[in-house]
């Protein structure tokens, strides 16, 4: 069923003349008389009467017409629902995977400042650690994957995905033992420390475990955990060390109950990523909420 079929079709019941109906939508008065037949063969009985040069609709016909009639103006509508839909109102849902540093204190004021201005946009949000982001991301589960850690382009293009650098970010090793934090260390100097590390499959763990294999070294770890703020407080009331996301500590950093320790011949940052897939890239709300993100990182 087409919708210019409808629109002849109730043309035809206020005008009960094809000749008349022809003439306004430009088409030839056997045209009309296919389009009142092909709407017949799908309701299953007659919808006019002919009487002289007029055709009078049937009972069933001013029936449908009702029906039909809030069929097409619902499709008019809808359209210029679309039209008038600018950049801030798009309307939609939004299904994104982020890391836990990325999700727990990068992404929330985005989010919250992102979902005042577009309303009508519903943002799904999931947490996970790196190899389950890329996985949800490539297998269509998520529209968008925000992780943290190192994506070459190459390799995000041979697993049909396109990445782009969002934000970077400084990796710290931090103690809350100032006097220790006093001067540059050694990492091997460290290696009778209690190191506590983020789980096996994190980004950020994985990025600080590569820089130390560079140099030779592997960190003895303590204990591992999944949670960033239970990291936090081991290092702070207990001595431990860690490696943080600056962005994850910042606060701790300004109250001065952690300090950084600057590593020798160990520079460390790390890059949050957008991952989406190459299907995507057409996908308007995905497209503004990455620009948003882009905004916001630079402030």
């Amino acid at each position: 069923m087409k919708i210019k079929d409808l629109e002849i079709f109730l043309d035809l019941l206020k005008s009960k003349s094809p000749t008349q109906t022809a003439e306004r939508f430009s088409i030839s008065q056997p045209n009309v008389s296919i389009v009142v037949k092909r709407l017949e063969k799908l309701a299953g009985f007659p919808l006019f009467e002919r009487i002289g040069k007029k055709l009078v609709p049937t009972s069933r016909a001013l029936f449908l017409g009702g029906m039909w009639l809030e069929v097409v103006q619902g499709y008019y509508a809808s359209l210029e629902s679309l039209e008038r839909t600018d950049s801030q109102e798009i309307t939609g849902e939004l299904s994104i995977v982020a890391t836990h540093t990325i999700s727990e204190y990068f992404l929330p004021k985005i989010v919250f400042e992102f979902a005042k201005t577009h309303r009508k946009v519903r943002l799904k949000l999931q947490v996970a650690h790196f190899k389950e982001c890329f996985e949800q991301i490539k297998k269509g589960a998520v529209d968008l994957a925000l992780v943290e850690g190192d994506i070459p382009s190459q390799y995000a293009s041979t697993e049909g995905l396109v990445s782009e650098m969002l934000h970077t970010d400084s990796l710290i090793v931090a103690s809350n033992d100032f006097i220790l934090a006093s001067r540059t260390r050694d990492i091997k100097d460290l290696l009778d420390k209690m190191w506590i590390l983020r789980e096996y499959g994190s980004g950020q763990r994985e990025q600080f475990v590569g820089a130390l294999a560079k140099l030779g070294v592997e960190i003895p770890i303590f204990i591992e955990l999944n949670c960033t703020t239970a990291i936090k407080d081991l290092v702070i009331c207990d001595g431990a060390l860690s490696v943080f996301s600056e962005i994850a500590i910042r606060k701790e950093l300004e109250n001065k109950v952690l300090f950084p320790i600057k590593i020798k011949n160990l520079p460390l940052e790390q890059s949050f990523y957008s991952l989406k897939r190459r299907s995507q890239l057409h996908n308007p709300i995905l497209l503004k909420f990455e620009e948003y993100v882009l905004e916001q990182s630079k402030q």
